[in-house]
């Protein structure tokens, strides 16, 4: 919580950012540079120091980071739009979800094969001329 509010600056600026921002605060060095090199951009930012989200398979980590920060992005604009509490109806329904992950993702995903491209016919060597 507070971590967040730091990273984003204020509660009202946190209110305003949309949950795929707040899933990469704290990883934006990554993300820029992902986005330099066209590499793959960082699953999760501080919010990867939820026990649910390190304490999972690699394979869970960017669903459940994913879940958790869109059930933050609603708690900061309930809480800076409204001032109610609704966590605790919040994270029932994350610990539903991540449930939800952990039994339809049980099993790691399949490696995709990369194709090698065909290798080419050996070159046929040239006889050498007679000599005459």
């Amino acid at each position: 919580g507070a971590r967040l509010i730091s990273l984003a600056g204020s509660l009202e600026e946190l209110a305003f950012l949309p949950a795929s921002t707040i899933q990469v605060l704290g990883a934006e060095k990554a993300l820029f540079r992902a986005l330099r090199t066209g590499g793959k951009p960082p699953k999760h930012g501080v919010i990867f120091q939820f026990p649910y989200i390190h304490r999972s398979p690699r394979w869970q980590r960017g669903k459940i980071a994913r879940a958790l920060a869109a059930k933050l992005a609603i708690a900061a604009k309930v809480d800076y739009f409204t001032g109610r509490f609704i966590g605790d109806k919040l994270r029932e329904a994350l610990m539903k979800r991540i449930e939800e992950i952990k039994r339809i993702y049980a099993k790691p995903p399949k490696r995709k094969r990369e194709e090698k491209p065909p290798r080419p016919a050996k070159p046929r060597r040239r006889a050498r001329r007679k000599k005459k």
